[in-house]
């Protein structure tokens, strides 16, 4: 297997490796949460107190299954991964970035609520664009740009100055090495709470959902091994990451606006690939079906909830599914904090919005406006 691997690389490049891989694992989990309505959103919201129309869609919590299958393989796949020493954890953003307390705890929050006041988190706007939303692809644009703008443009500076408030100087890999505490520890935590509550659901209203939750879990792992195995290059390396969509929403968006001046990475074809995914399917299961603004006061909810996901999501170090799903398969510190911030934020939301809008959230699908 490692010899093929290699001559692959010296016949086609790693670069082209990796950005094929990419796109095959976006089509993956396009085609997966398109079918499925994979939502971390929805998820949350089947626990937000509602009216009986919301009660109904909160039956059997669908979502909420779908979602802790998900970390759950995701989870003990990149830990097999780890253990096994196919890839190296330190090497990724979760492990290496030292830890912010202040800052993962406001993106998270902001993160949390843009993506209530879009209507999805921005995995769910890419596969909703894919079926023919206009809505998702005005959300997605104004998500890309707020969050490129704060990793490298006008919008840095609260971000750093929320880095600064508190900066701890260790880093998670630091913390592991430094205490008695290990990536063991803090990932079989995380599978004994989400698998006795998943048993406890399953126990009640039957395993809906369960399987596709595993499918996500698994592109999840197929992701940390395309940039650490198949990128595993010491000429031509490859930054060691899985699927996260608020900064490769931007990068993407640049690399249409400057392509002769670029290079495709892991990063741009990922979002591609998603959105080719999600398209495919929604034609095959004839799901596809324009659709547009049809009030006016409704773009200023979608404009700020893009804002919000853009700058929060990169302050948090990603998204519900870069640190929902990504960061937690790492079992790192920080992604438990984001996640933690990000359901708070949504919930807090939610609780907020009037019992229609709430009943729509729990279905995973956008209000009809």
């Amino acid at each position: 297997m490692i010899e093929q691997l290699d001559l692959l690389r010296e016949e086609h490049g790693t670069s082209a490796l990796v950005v094929w891989g990419a796109f095959i694992v976006g089509v993956l989990f396009g085609v997966v949460a398109e079918f499925s309505r994979y939502c971390a959103r929805a998820a949350l919201a089947e626990w937000v107190p509602g009216d009986e129309r919301s009660k109904a869609a909160r039956s059997g919590h669908p979502r909420s299954k779908q979602y802790m299958a998900a970390v759950l393989v995701a989870l003990a796949g990149t830990q097999i991964l780890f253990v096994s020493q196919n890839i190296d954890l330190a090497q990724s953003i979760y492990w290496s970035v030292p830890i912010r307390p202040v800052a993962l705890v406001a993106g998270g929050l902001l993160f949390g609520v843009g993506m209530v006041l879009a209507g999805g988190c921005v995995s769910r706007q890419l596969v909703l664009a894919a079926s023919g939303n206009g809505r998702s692809v005005i959300t997605l644009l104004v998500t890309g740009v707020a969050g490129y703008a704060t990793l490298r443009g006008i919008l840095p500076y609260p971000r750093i100055w929320l880095e600064n408030i508190w900066l701890l100087e260790t880093s998670p890999a630091q913390l592991y090495d430094a205490t008695i505490v290990s990536p063991v520890h803090v990932s079989l935590a995380i599978a004994i709470v989400l698998a006795g509550l998943l048993t406890l659901l399953i126990r009640k209203s039957g395993t809906r959902g369960v399987a596709t939750g595993a499918a996500v879990g698994l592109v999840i792992v197929a992701g940390w091994a395309v940039t650490g195995i198949v990128g595993a290059d010491e000429f031509e390396p490859t930054q060691l990451a899985s699927l996260s969509f608020v900064a490769p929403a931007g990068e993407a968006i640049q690399h249409l606006m400057i392509f002769t001046g670029d290079t495709i990475r892991f990063s741009v074809a990922l979002p591609g690939g998603v959105l080719a995914g999600a398209l495919s399917s929604a034609l095959i299961g004839r799901r596809f079906r324009p659709q547009g603004f049809t009030a006016e006061n409704s773009l200023a909810r979608y404009l700020a909830g893009g804002l919000l996901m853009g700058f929060g999501g990169v302050t948090a170090l990603g998204c519900s599914v870069g640190q929902g799903l990504s960061g937690i398969s790492t079992a790192s510190l920080s992604s438990v904090l984001a996640v933690l911030a990000i359901a708070a934020g949504g919930y807090g939301m939610m609780r907020l919005r009037n019992p229609r809008i709430q009943a729509v959230v729990a279905t995973g699908l956008q209000p009809a406006e």
